[in-house]
C-alpha cells in the first residue's frame, strides 16, 4: 500500500511478448529476463523510429548508412567469387566483373568508413552514453582492416604474392607466423570468407543496435534537438 492508502500500481505486460520489464535473471527461465531486456532497450518503436532529429538530415549523417550499404555489396559480391572458386576471376569474364565490383565496395567502404570515424571524433559521438557505440564502431574498423589484408593475400597474383612475401617477415618477427602463415594461399581463404567477415558482421550488428537503442549523437551544442525517449515511445504502436 502506498502513503495515501492505493494500492500500487502493477507492471502492464507487453501485449506482444507478454513482459513486465521487472523480471528477474533465472538460469532456470531465462525467457522473461530476455523478454523484458528486449522490450525495455529495444522496442520497435526505436529499431524502425518514425522520427529522427533535425540534425540527421546532414550529408555527414550519411556516411554511417552508406558504409553499411558498400559493405552489403561487398559480401554479395564476395559471396559470388567464392560460389565459382578461386580461379573464378582469373578465368571467367564474368568473374572479373564480380571482382571488380566486390574491389571498389570495399574501397567505398573505407572510405565512407573514414569520414564517418572522423566526423564521429570530432563531434565527440561518444556522449550520451554512447561509449560502447564508439568503441564497437573502432573494432569495426581494426576487423575491416584484418579483413582486407587475408582479402589481398587470396588474390592468388602476383601482387598477393608480394604482398605474403613482405608480411611473412613481420608475423615471425612477432611469434605468430606458425599460427597464421600469410604464405598459406588455404588459410586466408578459410579466414576472410569465414572468421574475419563473420567477426566484422557480428561487430557491427552490434554497433548498429547500440545506435538504435541511444540514438544518433547530436552535433556539440544541439543536444536539445535530440528525440527523447519517452518521445519515441510515444510516437505510435509497436
Amino acid at each position: 500500500m502506498s502513503a495515501d492508502g492505493a494500492a500500487p500500481a502493477q507492471p502492464v505486460p507487453d501485449p506482444v511478448t507478454n513482459a513486465t520489464g521487472d523480471e528477474q535473471f533465472s538460469l532456470a527461465r531465462p525467457s522473461p529476463w530476455l523478454r523484458g531486456y528486449l522490450v525495455r532497450n529495444y522496442p520497435l518503436r526505436k529499431l524502425l523510429p518514425d522520427r529522427e532529429p533535425a540534425y540527421v538530415s546532414s550529408i555527414l549523417y550519411t556516411m554511417g548508412v552508406l558504409t553499411l550499404a558498400a559493405l552489403i555489396v561487398a559480401i554479395i559480391s564476395g559471396a559470388i567469387i567464392a560460389l565459382g572458386g578461386v580461379s573464378f576471376w582469373h578465368t571467367n569474364s564474368f568473374g572479373a566483373f564480380m571482382n571488380s565490383i566486390h574491389f571498389w565496395s570495399v574501397q567505398a567502404m573505407f572510405l565512407f568508413m573514414a569520414v564517418h570515424f572522423i566526423t564521429n571524433f570530432f563531434t565527440m559521438g561518444w556522449r550520451g552514453g554512447r561509449g560502447w557505440t564508439w568503441i564497437t564502431g573502432v573494432l569495426a574498423f581494426i576487423v575491416s582492416i584484418l579483413t582486407a589484408f587475408t582479402g589481398f593475400l587470396m588474390m592468388t597474383n602476383w601482387d598477393s604474392q608480394w604482398i605474403g612475401q613482405q608480411a611473412k617477415d613481420a608475423f615471425n618477427a612477432l611469434g605468430i607466423g606458425a599460427i597464421w602463415n600469410v604464405m598459406n594461399a588455404g588459410q586466408q581463404f578459410t579466414l576472410h570468407v569465414v572468421f574475419t567477415v563473420g567477426l566484422l558482421l557480428f561487430i557491427v550488428s552490434v554497433h548498429i543496435g547500440l545506435i538504435r537503442r541511444r540514438g544518433v549523437a547530436p552535433p556539440p551544442g544541439a543536444e536539445a534537438l535530440e528525440v527523447p525517449d519517452n518521445q519515441v515511445r510515444a510516437a505510435g504502436p509497436g
